[in-house]
């Protein structure tokens, strides 16, 4: 449930702040004009029933989605040149899988995703979703996507397979909150398949997306159905994924509809689990020179708590390409107070652990005469993402 401050004053003073936070982020855009510190994105039915047919033809086995490589090079060439003219938008591809996933398979269209985005993840999502939409068996899918696209395909797997929660006798699709929580206990607790290939964490994240796309992505609503988990562990982790499912879709359009920079991290539960994801987007449109990190830095250490953590750990995720990439340190960008620096340590060495484990390595030992931070850093890379032991107090 949340919780609301019942001093009026101190909920204008917030206000205020992440007015001001917004403003200044803003300000920052409008007055840089260089782009030293550009990094790459991160890491977007016509033919329904070739996809019938496809499926139809081995009653759903794991067999019937994989097609010999070698008879179909042509086939996947024209696949990958016609994936690669679409571009690396993080939807809409479901009717372009479809085309092709009766000729080359599913292994070919996960192998065509990886060949031109080795760190796909949200490119992978739509394939998925047509898996499970032909098999009709979770852990059949979750053997067919296997880790591809570090668990993108898995999470398209959810995100399909929770559409079957809405009431089919319902006209308005209403969601029988019931079966979603029998769902989200089957699936990440007594599913054999899931639990042997993914960690309970991973899972949960998995489960968010899939949560914010069955609330049609009310943001309130789809976090609010993660409590569903036991343990906070659990229901954390299914607020990454439900934040990352939202960012990920509508950072854009807040943007044009002039939201809060942080928005929807800024009023809601969980803020370290949304800008984690957020930062991501607000510094690739924002940041474009060094001067502007400690700007941001700065706006950050200014939030109120729970914010200001959230915003530092989202701040070393958002950059962490860039740090990884040798552009720019990981002291330039976590500064400020003992628990703002881990904040951000942690937000940046957790992913960068998945993502480019050696240099991970070699970052946390650029921490030479700062045992403190140094240590920091290690454990989070040898944590890595979703790890059930790790201490969530400065993020709740």
């Amino acid at each position: 449930m949340r919780v609301a401050c019942p001093f009026a004053t101190v909920r204008l003073l917030m206000k205020i702040v992440h007015t001001f936070f917004s403003f200044a982020l803003l300000l920052l855009a409008a007055c840089s004009a260089s782009s030293e510190l550009k990094q790459d994105s991160a890491p977007m039915d016509a033919v329904e029933g070739m996809e019938t047919a496809f499926f139809a033809s081995n009653d759903g086995a794991s067999g019937a989605l994989f097609v010999d490589p070698a008879t179909v090079k042509e086939e996947r060439m024209r696949f990958q040149e016609t994936l690669k003219a679409w571009g690396r938008t993080t939807g809409g591809k479901r009717s372009l899988y479809q085309q092709h996933i009766g000729i080359i398979g599913a292994n070919g269209v996960l192998d065509g995703i990886e060949a031109l985005w080795p760190k796909c993840h949200s490119e992978a999502h739509d394939l998925g979703k047509i898996i499970y939409a032909g098999v009709r068996d979770i852990g059949t899918a979750l053997r067919v996507c296997r880790d591809g696209c570090y668990s993108g395909c898995m999470h398209g797997v959810l995100m399909e397979a929770f559409a079957g929660a809405r009431d089919a006798d319902d006209p308005e699709g209403h969601i029988d909150v019931t079966v979603v929580k029998e769902m989200m206990d089957d699936i990440c607790s007594d599913n054999t398949t899931m639990t042997s290939a993914y960690s309970p964490g991973d899972c949960a994240h998995a489960t968010g997306h899939a949560l914010m796309v069955l609330a049609d992505y009310d943001v309130a609503e789809a976090v609010g159905w993660c409590d569903a988990f036991d343990g906070t562990h659990m229901r954390y982790y299914c607020a990454t994924g439900a934040y990352m499912e939202y960012v990920t879709e509508h950072d854009g359009d807040d943007v044009k509809a002039k939201k809060n920079t942080l928005y929807p991290c800024d009023t809601n539960r969980y803020p370290a689990a949304c800008m984690r994801y957020k930062m991501v987007h607000v510094v690739a449109r924002l940041i474009r020179k060094k001067t502007d990190v400690p700007k941001m830095a700065k706006a950050c250490h200014a939030l109120g708590d729970p914010f200001r953590l959230g915003c530092m750990h989202g701040m070393g995720n958002g950059f962490m390409g860039l740090i990884a990439s040798g552009k720019i340190a990981l002291s330039a960008v976590c500064t400020g107070e003992a628990d703002e620096q881990a904040a951000c340590i942690d937000g940046a060495m957790e992913r960068m652990a998945k993502y480019h484990p050696e240099r991970a390595q070699e970052v946390c030992g650029s921490l030479k005469g700062d045992s403190v931070n140094r240590r920091i850093c290690e454990q989070a890379t040898e944590r890595g993402m979703y790890d059930m032991k790790k201490d969530l107090t400065p993020y709740l």
